[in-house]
């Protein structure tokens, strides 16, 4: 079996298209594995990827052209529903989209149909592009991703969950999800993502969704990853903004060994506003890389960016956020805050929020704080009579609290919160 590790070796070993379909050996999937072949992975001399080590990525051998969907049932999956009893659930095994798994009936508000139809072609891999070494790979090997196609005017009521799981039970498997979602003039539309392993083996997510955002139109798109000890993921999520939309995203990263999100806002054209959130619970050996790149584009648009991190054991965060302001865009607003608790002494965490600006007339701020958890408000808990786990883990609730609650999805929100106690260590029942 071809490794990962061998594409990038000395030797003449390429990656393989066997498991592929020769009518689905594009010119694009072939570009796009000739262009990893010549980069190769980044490596910590890369200053986007510095703090990220990669080694056991590039050491596993991973099957990235893992079969499609494997031996799970409705029942199986039953528990990891956490989108509420009406949300619309759409399954996808190792990045395959699973329908029989997944909800038979819905509206006319939206549209589903495979990334590699020929409506799908207008949209794809506009704003993902291939120098990036990981989507250059997950062009190459992206297998039955959907196109969401939301209608000009119209507003989807239920939630849209996409239920991710990466199956290394047999192996070591690669999977390379690969999802467009294109919400139209004046629509409106909640997702959400989560993201789970079955593992005996290392797992890679790859994972590449692409938003088009139009004129006048709401999305919400809330980020659950919840792998185990043995699984490693890079997802990447771009999304263009036109007149006056507005999107939100919020990313809860709670488990998973090493994890690194790629955030790229392009507000394209005026009034538009994004949201940008998120939260990592780590401990243990976890790794968490969150890197956002907010592109001002157009004049009157803003963006807000809130990452907090709470970090024990040897857990390490990394925080790399910017905010670009272009030379047109005239009356921007964006703001960047990075807030970081260590429970430990040996937890690190790094963080580097950035501002380039090229215009004149705006309102831009970022700043970062990481410390400890207040001593006095420890001490007034403790005095109290609270035990001394019950007081950390109220406290850590107050901090994290306030990204959990901009999720607009009741049953998403109470699932944060039970997992939240979890990982604190608590039996105190967190409310939204």
């Amino acid at each position: 079996m071809n490794t990962l590790t061998e594409t990038i070796s000395e030797t003449e070993q390429q990656i393989s298209f066997e498991n592929i379909a020769s009518e689905k050996l594009t010119p694009e999937r072939k570009l796009a594995i000739d262009t990893f072949n010549k980069s190769g992975f980044p490596s910590l001399k890369d200053e986007e990827w510095k703090y990220l080590d990669l080694s056991v990525l590039k050491n596993t051998p991973f099957n990235h052209q893992a079969p499609a969907c494997t031996k799970l049932t409705l029942s199986d999956i039953e528990k990891y529903k956490v989108a509420g009893a009406d949300a619309i659930t759409l399954v996808f095994i190792n990045g395959v989209y699973c329908p029989e798994l997944s909800s038979q009936q819905r509206d006319n508000t939206f549209s589903i149909e495979s990334v590699e139809s020929e409506l799908a072609a207008h949209w794809f891999g506009k704003l993902a592009k291939t120098d990036e070494p990981f989507i250059a790979l997950n062009t190459a090997f992206h297998h039955g991703g959907l196109l969401i196609h939301i209608k000009a005017g119209q507003e989807v009521k239920q939630t849209i969950h996409l239920l991710h799981f990466n199956d290394s039970r047999q192996e070591a498997v690669a999977a390379h999800p690969r999802n467009l979602v294109v919400a139209e003039k004046n629509s409106k539309v909640q997702l959400i993502a989560t993201y789970h392993s079955l593992n005996n083996f290392t797992s890679l997510t790859n994972s590449v969704t692409e938003f088009f955002v139009g004129e006048n139109a709401f999305v919400e798109y809330d980020v659950k990853q919840d792998e185990n000890e043995k699984a490693l993921q890079i997802n990447y999520v771009y999304a263009q903004q036109k007149r006056d939309s507005v999107f939100d995203i919020s990313t809860v990263t709670i488990g998973g060994k090493m994890v690194r999100n790629n955030l790229n806002i392009a507000l394209t054209e005026t009034g538009g506003t994004a949201h940008l959130n998120g939260l990592t619970v780590g401990g243990k050996n976890q790794t968490v890389d969150n890197h956002t790149l907010v592109d001002h584009a157009s004049p009157h648009c803003e963006s807000f960016q809130l990452y907090k991190n709470i970090l024990d054991d040897n857990a390490h965060g990394i925080f790399n956020g910017k905010i670009f302001v272009r030379q047109d865009a005239q009356k921007t607003n964006a703001f960047q805050s990075s807030k970081n608790v260590l429970l430990s002494d040996v937890a690190v965490m790094n963080a580097k929020p950035q501002l380039e600006i090229y215009a004149d007339d705006v309102k831009c701020s970022h700043g970062a704080t990481t410390g400890q958890l207040d001593e006095e408000a420890l001490f007034y808990f403790r005095s109290r009579g609270i035990g001394k786990k019950d007081a950390l883990a109220l406290l850590n609730y107050a901090f994290a609290g306030d990204v959990i609650e901009k999720i607009n999805n009741d049953a998403l929100k109470a699932d944060l919160l039970k997992l939240l106690a979890q990982k604190l260590n608590t039996e105190i029942e967190f409310e939204g």
